[in-house]
């Protein structure tokens, strides 16, 4: 199975840590950073894709890449649209166009609830 992981940060480390743990998946991950978390952390060796991805280019890439399934696992602050009033609007688009290409999407959530 190939898991294309978009998101190298925090949250997509923490995703990719888990995939490795089953030898048959190969994962292809996907982040604009030089150094992100999983990177650092020696989680990967390298960034497959480092184009910044847009609702223009997605498909391209994906069409390119062809996984079984994708995990989105990037944050607002990821996607440098922390500050910006419209960047959960601007994730969304990102999602929707992900969907339209046929390809499983599965948004990761980040958020933590105190127990």
């Amino acid at each position: 199975m190939k898991v294309m992981v978009i998101g190298a940060g925090r949250l997509g480390a923490k995703v990719i840590a888990q995939l490795r743990k089953n030898e048959r998946i190969e994962i292809v991950v996907a982040d604009p950073n030089d150094r992100p978390e999983a990177l650092r952390l020696g989680l990967i060796e390298r960034i497959d894709i480092t184009d910044q991805l847009t609702p223009m280019n997605i498909e391209d890439v994906v069409r390119r890449v062809r996984p079984d399934v994708i995990l989105l696992s990037r944050t607002l602050e990821d996607w440098g649209q922390n500050e910006n009033l419209m960047g959960f609007e601007y994730v969304k688009s990102m999602e929707r166009e992900l969907l339209s290409i046929g390809v499983p999407v599965i948004p990761v959530c980040g958020i933590t609830f105190p127990i």
